[in-house]
């Protein structure tokens, strides 16, 4: 919500680039159906080498250790950890001789837990906010004085959180109506009840980009996609032949 996961991607390429410094980057997506096993494999085939299925977690951990162990300095990224995680109990060695683990999460604990270094993600400053909403939505906003200040306010209600921003930016582009723009902001100053936080913030901003989507079908196309786990890949062709199974898509 606030680019944990893009900063980090900016950081994995640079690292890519910087051969010298490490022997290898390897990026792993957790999730909050955390998984062991998946972990594992996943580190595993990021160094070329599959560790054998039939084995148990504990023996495959042993020999992740070793084979991380030989690679010198490596730089591990487990991106959007949502639980405590044993380092041992997969196989990762406590970082030394200049490798690096890096963890990005939503709980404080979990940073406390693995002994990291603390770096808070603030929210966009409200120049950036800015900045990035009229990428979004498009520069021709400002040639419509009536419109700013009721652009402004939307952008405030965006809370400075970049999904936020560019949902709503996306689902107000080439709409220069000020009673349109007038009820975008009605829409999203109203209530969310049920959720708290930033969660309250993020849930109004998309409830607010599937209200726009104005097509019922294309609604439930969109729906579709909560079917899939977290981070799975979704394969377009098999998406379109559900869409059609289901009478969306003729």
């Amino acid at each position: 919500r606030v680019g944990k996961t893009t900063i980090m991607k900016i950081i994995n390429n640079q690292l890519l680039k910087e051969t010298q410094k490490f022997n290898i980057v390897i990026w792993i997506i957790v999730s909050k159906e955390m998984n062991i096993y998946k972990i594992q494999s996943g580190i595993s085939l990021k160094m070329g080498v599959t560790l054998p299925k039939n084995e148990d977690e504990t023996i495959r951990a042993g020999m992740l250790y070793e084979m991380l162990t030989q690679k010198g300095r490596y730089v591990l990224i487990l991106d959007d950890l949502w639980d405590k995680l044993s380092l041992e109990e997969v196989g990762i060695p406590q970082p030394s001789n200049g490798s690096k683990l890096v963890v990005t999460t939503r709980m404080l604990d979990v940073c406390r837990y693995l002994g990291c270094r603390e770096i808070r993600m603030p929210t966009l400053p409200k120049q950036d906010a800015w900045s990035l909403f009229l990428e979004k939505v498009g520069r021709d906003v400002l040639n419509y004085p009536d419109l700013l200040p009721i652009v402004e306010s939307v952008v405030e209600q965006c809370a400075g959180l970049p999904l936020a921003i560019v949902t709503v930016a996306s689902s107000m582009k080439g709409i220069t109506n000020v009673h349109e723009w007038r009820n975008a902001l009605n829409e999203l100053s109203r209530c969310v009840r049920g959720v708290t936080g930033l969660d309250e913030k993020v849930l109004q901003q998309l409830q607010f980009s599937y209200d726009h989507l104005n097509d019922e079908r294309v609604q439930h196309c969109f729906l579709c996609c909560a079917l899939y786990p977290e981070d799975h890949n979704i394969s377009e062709f098999n998406l379109i032949k559900l869409w059609i199974a289901l009478g969306f898509v003729d």
